[in-house]
């Protein structure tokens, strides 16, 4: 009778120990695999960039992918050929991510400095395809606006470009 009765608590204990792990489960961060955009040596264009991949944790997909864009490519990827505006000095730059009515809305600590050449026509169009690429792979971005701590002008002023209205 013992022997039954020890059974029968290993196996409620044993339940238990499977209902709180499926109730934990759901809680951990699910990774998925994106895309962030960098340009190759060999190109010639302003505005042609290569996608690149990197592992990021749900829900906040587009935070992930934006924050992986600002740190630039691995070493490895560099010694391939990959480039662009942004690096180590860039990482950690991303203040706020909001989409609302399919515009991603990208609000950065202003990192003018570490990216000198961007306002030329050439880096203008470079910065800008690889932020809206990265940007727009996912459904829910129809386009996306930049802005420096709070400010789009700013953002797009450094650039030489007009703001957009929204």
């Amino acid at each position: 009778m013992e022997a039954r009765r020890a059974l029968a608590i290993t196996a409620v204990l044993a339940g238990v120990g499977l209902a709180a792990a499926a109730i934990a489960a759901p809680a951990l961060a699910r990774t998925h695999t994106i895309r962030v955009y960098a340009p190759r040596a060999t190109s010639e264009s302003c505005t042609r960039v290569f996608p690149l991949k990197r592992t990021v944790a749900s829900p906040a997909v587009l935070t992930g992918a934006l924050r992986a864009l600002l740190a630039g490519p691995t070493q490895a990827e560099r010694a391939r050929g990959y480039g662009g505006w942004f690096s180590r000095q860039t990482a950690g730059h991303l203040r706020s991510v909001r989409i609302a009515g399919g515009v991603a809305y990208v609000d950065f600590r202003d990192f003018a400095r570490h990216v000198p050449n961007a306002s030329s026509s050439c880096g203008s169009a470079l910065l800008l395809a690889q932020l809206d690429r990265t940007a727009k792979q996912f459904p829910t971005v129809g386009r996306a606006v930049y802005s420096f701590d709070g400010s789009r002008r700013a953002f797009y002023e450094w650039l030489q470009r007009d703001a957009p209205s929204s």
